[in-house]
């Protein structure tokens, strides 16, 4: 009697240590199950604020088109009298000096691929379209984004839109054309024809676009001189506020300061050109950017949130879903790199040129080449 009494002890006790095993199995259960719908809904959340914007196959929009509707004076290789063509060959191949430095070498070519690992090269495009809906116009802000995770720094390297470059199946133009020809593939292959540079994402904005993101994040605080404000205020503030049927906009006080400037303002001071040449305004477009990234840092989520909902379906890109989750993800660290600013052509590597009345850059591509691997690199 004894031993059937322990007996059902045992039973009991086993029975209980079972009960304790599945109640840790229905925890746990029901914390994957929690966190599943979390990942879940997070997931929802990135697809729903990812396909706000405009995902391009660059390869669907890649037919090369000769025969546009160029704005401003298109240069057209074929059209060359026999004396311009003699003077450009002779400025090109004078400016285009072969050195006794490598451009590039087995050595160096392997450490850029081990970097490469840690560095992401996004072209940001600001186009300057003058009718809605069109898709290809002028790259005239075009900045190499790259973002070195093992360094902590991003470097935005600003290319001039008047450099005279080779586009592949269409000729000798300035390269703010290449993409009205081919759309962002073409842009692509001219930059790495003339530069050496691989680029195979971008990231791409209208001008008049642009002026909703500066307002999106408050404006932005930039120093201003006499000059800069009369020509904004006479040439570029009125047109745009004729495009954008926008209110006066103009700057009142004429004398030189930090100011905060609105949409409209921020673009037009990123459109000066004749102050200081086109080198000035892709420094002003530079500060612009890095003023955007500041002020960035500085909103809450819910002010996030409406910048997305506003600025998100006006961009354009062929970044993939994994390669954006990846910049969200570490966009907190990324807004915290230091910020390294540079241009091309640099100094020293360039001519003025005038094909067919317009005015252009001739450049050793050779000297560019390697200044942006060094810059970026450190090769």
């Amino acid at each position: 009697m004894g031993f059937a009494v322990k007996k059902n002890d045992v039973r009991v006790k086993e029975r209980k240590k079972l009960t304790l095993r599945q109640k840790i199995i229905i925890a746990l259960g029901a914390v994957l199950c929690v966190a599943i719908i979390i990942m879940a809904t997070a997931y929802g959340v990135f697809v729903h604020y990812y396909n706000k914007m405009n995902i391009t196959d660059i390869d669907k929009d890649s037919q090369i088109v000769t025969a546009v509707d160029y704005e401003e004076g298109d240069i057209n290789d074929n059209e060359l009298t026999d004396e311009e063509r003699q003077q450009l060959e002779n400025l090109y191949n004078e400016n285009n000096e072969k050195t006794d430095e490598p451009v590039e070498n087995d050595d160096i070519q392997e450490s850029i691929k081990f970097d490469e690992k840690n560095v992401t090269n996004i072209l940001l495009v600001g186009t300057d379209s003058r009718k809605k809906g069109v898709k290809r116009s002028r790259t005239d802000t075009m900045v190499i984004l790259s973002i070195d995770k093992n360094n902590k720094r991003m470097t935005m390297t600003s290319i001039l839109r008047d450099t005279y470059v080779k586009i592949p199946g269409v000729g000798k133009n300035r390269l703010n054309a290449a993409f009205v020809f081919g759309g962002p593939k073409l842009l692509f292959k001219t930059i790495d024809e003339n530069f050496g540079i691989k680029i195979d994402r971008y990231v791409q904005i209208d001008f008049y676009n642009f002026v909703a993101l500066v307002d999106a994040v408050g404006g932005v605080d930039l120093p201003l001189t006499p000059a800069e404000i009369k020509v904004m205020n006479k040439t570029y503030i009125p047109y745009i506020n004729k495009s954008l049927k926008a209110g006066s906009n103009i700057i009142k006080v004429n004398k030189s300061g930090k100011y905060h400037l609105n949409g409209v303002q921020a673009l037009a001071y990123s459109r000066v050109r004749y102050v200081g040449s086109d080198f000035a305004r892709t420094e002003r477009q530079r500060n612009v950017m890095g003023q955007i990234i500041k002020k960035t840092k500085t909103l809450s989520v819910s002010e996030l949130n409406s910048m997305a909902d506003i600025v998100l379906p006006m961009v354009s890109t062929n970044l993939t879903q994994g390669e954006v989750m990846s910049l969200l993800v570490n966009a907190k660290e990324y807004l915290n790199y230091k910020i390294v600013n540079g241009r091309m052509p640099i100094d020293g590597s360039y001519k003025y040129m005038k094909i067919r009345g317009a005015s252009v850059l001739g450049v050793n591509f050779d000297k560019n080449k390697r200044y942006w691997y060094n810059l970026v690199y450190g090769k």
